[in-house]
């Protein structure tokens, strides 16, 4: 179902293809996850996503996918965590790049992601 355009991207984690769509389910999601206001989603990528972000941004994706489609949900954050054992580089940066190219209230996330996908260490210790 990859249609960066559109918000979907797929990935193949622990033998099983998984759909990661970026909608507003999705931003309802990470923001949550995150604990930042819509407004202030820009300061998530400001200088990079930390590895926590990351995580956050790949289980706010399943999730909204799965939760549109009735599908069963059987991972958690951590479930997700491990999965990012099984995706390189090239593939995080197509993640965020279908994520740049989704849209909040209509408005592009282009010029707030940049550099985007170089991960920084998570701040809480």
């Amino acid at each position: 179902m990859t249609n960066k355009k559109r918000g979907y991207i797929d990935i193949t984690v622990d033998g099983k293809k998984r759909t990661l769509h970026f909608s507003m389910n999705f931003w309802a999601e990470f923001t949550e996850q995150m604990g930042v206001s819509l407004q202030e989603i820009g300061t998530v990528f400001e200088s990079g996503i930390s590895l926590n972000g990351l995580r956050a941004l790949i289980y706010s994706a399943a999730l909204a996918n799965d939760l549109e489609n009735g599908n069963d949900i059987e991972y958690n954050l951590y479930t997700v965590g491990t999965w990012l054992d099984d995706v390189d580089a090239e593939k995080i940066n197509d993640i965020v790049e279908a994520m740049s190219e989704s849209k909040i209230l209509g408005n592009s996330l282009n010029n707030q992601t940049k550099g985007a996908a170089k991960p920084k260490p998570s701040r809480k210790q």
